[in-house]
């Protein structure tokens, strides 16, 4: 391919795709303000601000992540108003704990359109996550059962063996028996069901983990699930079994590496 031609197949696709990213800037970046009968908190009116700046614009004005961007993306946004979030370490139905939400500015959620929003100050961070409870009345009534509703990451204590080809081996049956429907056989998202979920299922060959960098990240998802996605808790496996699967899990992903 000469380089004229490489040029025009640049300018091709550069500037009709840049053109879309400027519209969709424009219809998602109107300024956010929660719904709600009391007046925003000098802490949550500085969120507002971190929100219109960094958030609008897929999360959507009125925090329901119905933003002309997020049409565009398969894995969507999360609703603000009901107050359910996917990545945490608490129980379902109930609501994450703050150093949840931190954990996601801070990381992102790889393989979703989520980016990482570690650079930005802590305290505006903790401004954005005052703001985005102001979208539910949830936080106000507070979690449901304070006892049941811990972080499950006190819990959890790393086996000395962990990672063993002997839990690695054992890891891989467990995943065939449960996990390759979804996944797949060689965990790259694209089992038989894959295609028929609502949240594509993730790619555990990926080298950045969604949950978070840490075998515990991902052993806390076996254990509470991704509340609103198709992807359950395996409380119902011993805590033996789960390390095992998280062993094959980090085989996986760092399998030929």
């Amino acid at each position: 391919m000469g380089e004229n031609t490489a040029v025009k197949w640049i300018l091709f696709f550069f500037f009709p795709a840049l053109f879309i990213y400027g519209l969709l800037h424009v219809y998602s970046s109107k300024p956010a303000q929660a719904k709600r009968t009391k007046d925003l908190t000098a802490q949550e009116e500085a969120g507002r601000k971190v929100y219109n700046k960094f958030c609008v614009g897929c999360h959507g004005v009125n925090g329901d992540g119905q933003s002309e961007a997020a049409k565009f993306f398969k894995d969507k946004p999360p609703n603000f108003h009901t107050a359910v979030f996917r990545w945490k370490s608490t129980p379902e139905g109930c609501l994450p704990t703050d150093e949840d939400l931190m954990h996601i500015l801070n990381w992102g959620l790889p393989q979703t359109p989520m980016p990482s929003f570690k650079l930005v100050p802590e305290v505006q961070k903790r401004a954005v996550i005052a703001y985005i409870k102001s979208f539910s009345d949830r936080w106000e009534k507070g979690q449901p059962d304070h006892e049941k509703c811990q972080s499950v990451y006190r819990k959890i204590k790393r086996p000395v063996n962990f990672g063993s080809p002997e839990l690695i081996a054992k890891g891989k049956e467990i995943y065939a028996q449960n996990c390759t429907a979804c996944h797949g056989e060689q965990g790259r998202g694209d089992g038989p069901l894959a295609s028929t979920l609502p949240v594509p299922p993730t790619d555990l060959t990926y080298p950045v983990r969604a949950a978070g960098p840490n075998p515990e990240d991902t052993f806390r998802v076996l254990t509470v699930g991704l509340e609103g996605s198709p992807m359950p808790k395996f409380d119902f496996l011993s805590e033996e079994d789960r390390w095992a699967l998280v062993s094959y899990i980090a085989y996986l992903m760092n399998k030929g590496k």
